[in-house]
């Protein structure tokens, strides 16, 4: 029997193919008793690994492979943790390691060596030259100086399979002995098949940039895991023997000891838990105006004790003092996210802005002291100010407590195509190819891309070079090829995040823990979540704007019976509105015609995957509710509101109360179980479930048809908690686009700049609503959109090519020697300023330049003029220059007619959309056709009708010499392409020409481009 003492996973990125699962599970099929994991100066993938061995029965042996500085060179040693202090060791210096360090100093390995196996390589390590020049005296005073100045340590060997490293192991082997020192046999494994040579070769050159044929990438061969009887073939008895002893003594399990909350600082004299009860009382006070109704004495009572009893007291205050800064700070913080809004705790706190009472929200949804999670507050912040909440908390409990969280991007479906694509050398063309035949589903594998498209099963099938190119991307799919950090989530620790996790510096500031956040909890962190949300700044800046004129106004004090908002949210107005701007969306709103808040509410929980096709059973019953009919009576008021449709895991969790005399703490036992699809839990709680239902007087059938019930909507039901909380984030939008209109789109079209597709939508809508939109100007706008009371003025950074840069050095020099006096007096200060032509036609197209009262045309056909003169004025003033305008007299100017057709296209160019009414706006309204704009259909699939205006139309023969083409399509709002097959361009190609409008019907098939089933001509040209 022996062992593999080093193994590096696809953790050491990219110069490894070994996935952890399939590590234990080969070391299992091959009868091995332990397994290492020694990754390079990295532990990401320990703790799965040590998750897995348990799962598979197999001993684990956690490792390091370090570089560290030793007599003048770096050198590789491997250290294998005897137990756990040696763990936490090996975490100590891998966390080192990983602050931008290259290799640990000798002192360092000193340092940290101590409770590990300490393995020095011959092949690959410090005696390489003087085994390669067979110098044994040179070994012999490396082996004797190390000995003399390291702790004991054992010589690894490696390489036996080729006879030249089998011979030179015998020497360093003797030479060791001969000093007393052991030799083990390491195998080094790279790789856990023959086959996965290949697959190794590939990584290595994209890691490195390059192609197969790149000889200086080739890695090392040999280097899979070997069997058992290979072991025992190649390598010597003795030293198969200590790798066995090492394993043997290699005890760590990872069984630290875990940390905890941290301790939230308070005045001497006080605890949380006697602080987290006083502000509470005091917060419900205020929250019920000095009222202090029993029911939620009651319920603040009970949460306080779950929170108590679990702990937690010490949570709620880091949540509540960051949150409080944060709006002292007028920052405007959501009113709550999840299941944390069913908390009345959370409410007096200031935590979140949701009354569960009122809205029959369950605190078990949240924090169930049987079943014994971390809470989970995530809280929702403006984009823009996200980093402030997060530096607060790092300024206040230290660098030592606070700590990003790792994730790592993977070679997904199409990314591991064009990685894989290059370093096999294939071409672009090809590439592009296949890549374009992957569907965009989120997380689509290859293997399900080549089950479900017919093309390309075709496409590999007809080439063995492009199937073996499919085959490895499949092989190298899903491996980590980055590292980086999650978007929202940061983790706390009581204890110095070192002592509980290995860390790595990966930007300036907060360290980022080395395990991925699933095995993060379980030693004990609290994670965090800050999610910065452009919706909140998009309320925050409106609500700014609306105080220039109304300080008294509050976003909070908004009242919820608004009718104009609820007619806004009836015809489905809500494009720019959070949660509501999809076209389903938006016609469950035309049926809906939603009246009140709860309208809202249940909206947002019935738009998901699982209860759509319940959707027509709520509308019917909420037109008829007398047609309603409830499983019981006892049931009725669970299920009233929603009209006898169960869409919210909470009406779960009430109907396992009432009918099964379920407690709400085993109720939201039973909802996780029904998420987690854990059938062992599910069985023993059916049958509880059912006793409950008949000691209540329920029929064996009835019982087991509620318990049916629980389980089919439980899984797909929405948190009614976070429906509420999200619900009122979109009723306030709601409420500022109905009430607030200017300053609503101002800050929508500021959320968007650089989306001209999304920017054309909104314009749209404000030129249907009659809000006055004006073009760019040099001496009134901005680098963003903002209004002055009448209008709304486009910014000059939107304009194609010139962008923020360019359109802040205009606005610097405009601040810096006044508002431009003419059109070369314009063309001369932003010349001197490095604004290049290209940026002036730009400019002149958008309109910006208009105010000159010039035309466009003319100043487009006189800017070489404008050009010329501006650099004939220059003159030198100190290191600089200046301009004087009365050293040339300024051109001579011949008025040209605008051609409005071009202007528009220009403009269109130059904006991503027309300011002005174009003809396609007076088409469609003369014909009364109320199709859906480009803008719109671009973000659905299916069949739909449309009205375009033909742009420019590219003929093209197929593969059988018919004609086709491919129409660019254009309206008010954006512009898409459409393809026109040869069957139907035979009956329309000598109308299909640049200017005619046409209606179509056609199937989309992408963002931005359809394939025609119908046309009809509207209007030739």
């Amino acid at each position: 029997m022996t062992t593999h003492l080093f193994v590096r996973s696809c953790y050491t990125l990219l110069d490894s193919t070994i996935r952890i699962p399939e590590l234990v599970s080969t070391a299992k099929k091959y009868g091995y008793q332990s397994v290492a994991l020694t990754d390079h100066h990295v532990m990401h993938g320990v703790a799965r690994f040590l998750h897995e061995c348990k799962k598979e029965g197999i001993h684990p042996i956690v490792g390091l492979e370090v570089d560290v500085f030793y007599h003048e060179q770096k050198v590789p040693f491997l250290l294998l943790a005897k137990n756990n202090r040696g763990y936490s060791n090996l975490m100590k210096l891998s966390s080192m390691l990983c602050d931008g360090r290259e290799y640990a100093t000798y002192e360092e390995l000193i340092q940290y060596c101590e409770h590990n196996f300490l393995i020095v390589y011959g092949e690959g390590g410090y005696f390489d030259a003087e085994l390669i020049s067979e110098d044994r005296t040179g070994i012999t005073q490396k082996l004797a100086q190390m000995k003399s100045e390291l702790p004991s340590f054992d010589i690894a060997i490696s390489y036996e399979e080729t006879s030249l490293w089998h011979s030179k192991n015998a020497v360093l082997k003797a030479l060791a002995k001969a000093q007393g020192i052991q030799t083990v046999a390491v195998n080094k494994i790279y790789y856990l098949g023959q086959k996965d040579y290949e697959t190794l070769k590939v990584l290595s050159a994209i890691k490195h940039g390059t192609t197969l044929r790149d000889k200086n990438v080739t890695p090392i061969t040999g280097r899979y895991f070997l069997s058992i009887p290979e072991m025992e073939q190649i390598y010597d008895t003795d030293d198969l023997n200590r790798a066995d002893e090492i394993a043997s003594e290699c005890l760590c399990d990872g069984n630290l000891e875990k940390t905890g909350i941290p301790v939230y600082p308070l005045k001497d004299g006080i605890t949380a838990e006697q602080y987290l009860p006083q502000l509470c009382l005091a917060g419900l006070k205020k929250r019920l105006n000095g009222d202090l109704k029993p029911a939620y004495v009651e319920r603040l009572k009970h949460e306080l004790q779950v929170i108590h009893q679990m702990g937690f007291e010490d949570y709620f205050l880091i949540v509540y003092d960051f949150i409080r800064y944060g709006r002292q700070k007028g920052i405007y913080i959501g009113p709550g996210r999840g299941s944390a809004a069913g908390s009345l705790v959370a409410y007096c706190l200031g935590i979140t802005m949701v009354d569960p009472l009122q809205y029959n929200l369950l605190f078990e949804r949240f924090l169930n002291a049987e079943r014994v999670s971390m809470p989970d507050i995530d809280t929702d912040i403006p984009d823009i100010h996200r980093q402030e909440i997060i530096d607060y908390v790092y300024q206040k409990y230290g660098e030592q407590h606070i700590a990003n969280i790792i994730t790592f991007d993977t070679l997904a479906a199409r990314a591991v195509l064009r990685d894989v694509g290059k370093a096999m050398d294939i071409s672009k063309r090809e590439i592009d190819m296949i890549v374009g035949l992957i569907p965009q589903t989120p997380k689509i594998t290859l293997e399900k891309a080549y089950e479900q498209k017919e093309k390309l099963r075709v496409l590999l099938n007809a080439s063995p070079q492009l199937m073996a190119y499919f085959n490895m991307a499949k092989r190298i799919e899903g491996l980590p090829k980055n590292k980086s950090i999650h978007a929202a989530g940061i983790v706390m620790s009581g204890k110095p995040i070192e002592e509980i996790v290995p860390t790595i510096q990966m930007a300036e500031g907060m360290k980022t823990t080395q395990f991925v956040g699933n095995y993060l909890e379980e030693r004990g962190l609290i994670k965090m979540d800050f999610l910065g949300l452009k919706n909140l700044t998009t309320i925050d800046e409106i609500v700014q704007m609306i105080h220039k004129n109304n300080p008294d106004f509050h976003i909070l004090s908004i009242p919820l019976n608004d009718t104009k908002t609820y007619r806004l949210f009836a015809q489905a107005d809500t494009i720019g509105v959070f949660q509501f701007e999809s076209d389903g969306m938006r016609n469950l709103l035309r049926k809906m015609k939603p009246t009140c808040f709860e309208d809202i509410i249940a909206a947002l929980a019935l738009f998901r995957p699982g209860p759509k096709d319940q959707i027509n059973i709520y509308l019917e019953g909420r037109k008829n509710p007398s047609s309603v009919v409830y499983p019981s009576k006892e049931l009725e008021p669970i299920l009233k509101e929603t009209y006898g449709v169960t869409i919210y895991q909470e009406q779960v969790m009430l109907m396992a109360q009432i009918a099964a005399k379920f407690s709400l703490v085993k109720a939201d036992i039973l909802r996780k179980a029904i998420s987690k699809k854990n059938e062992e839990e599910l069985a023993g709680l059916r049958q509880e479930y059912v006793r409950g239902c008949k000691e209540n007087g329920y029929s064996d059938e009835i019982a087991s048809d509620l318990f049916d019930l629980a389980e089919k909507f439980a899984g797909y039901g929405f948190n009614k908690s976070h429906a509420v909380a999200y619900g009122l984030v979109a009723y306030q939008l709601a409420y500022l686009k109905a009430n607030y209109p200017l300053e609503f789109y101002t800050s929508i079209l500021n959320s968007v700049i650089g989306d001209s597709t999304k920017s054309a939508i909104y314009i749209t809508e404000c030129r249907r609503k009659h809000i006055s939109i004006e073009a760019p100007d040099v001496n009134c706008s901005t680098d963003i959109y903002y209004h002055n009371g009448k209008s709304i003025i486009l910014p000059l950074s939107i304009i194609k090519d010139v962008g923020t840069l360019a359109a802040r050095t205009i606005l610097d020099e405009r601040t810096k020697s006044g508002n431009f006096g003419d059109y070369f007096d314009f063309v001369a200060r932003v010349v001197l300023r490095k604004i290049n032509r290209t940026q002036l036609e730009r400019l002149i197209s958008a309109g910006a330049l208009d105010e000159f009262d010039l035309g466009r045309t003319t100043m487009l056909n006189t800017l070489d003029d404008a050009i010329k003169y501006a650099k004939l004025i220059q003159v030198p003033f100190g290191t600089q220059l200046s301009i004087d305008p009365q050293l040339v007299s300024k051109p001579v100017v011949i008025r040209m007619k605008d051609n409005q057709e071009e202007l528009s296209e220009n403009e269109k160019a130059a904006l991503g959309f027309n300011l002005g009414e174009q003809p396609i706006v007076h088409l469609r309204q003369k014909l009364g056709i109320t199709y859906p704009p480009l803008a719109e259909l671009n973000s659905n699939r299916g069949l739909y009708r449309g009205f375009a205006y033909i742009q420019s139309v590219r003929q093209i023969r197929t593969r059988k010499g018919d004609l086709m083409c491919f129409l660019k399509l254009t309206d008010e709002t954006g512009e898409s392409d459409m393809a026109v097959m040869p069957n139907l361009y035979s009956q329309y190609s000598q109308y299909l020409v640049k200017g005619v409008y046409i209606q179509f019907y056609a199937k989309i098939q992408d963002e931005a481009s359809f394939l025609a089933n119908q046309i009809e001509i509207v209007r030739q040209k």
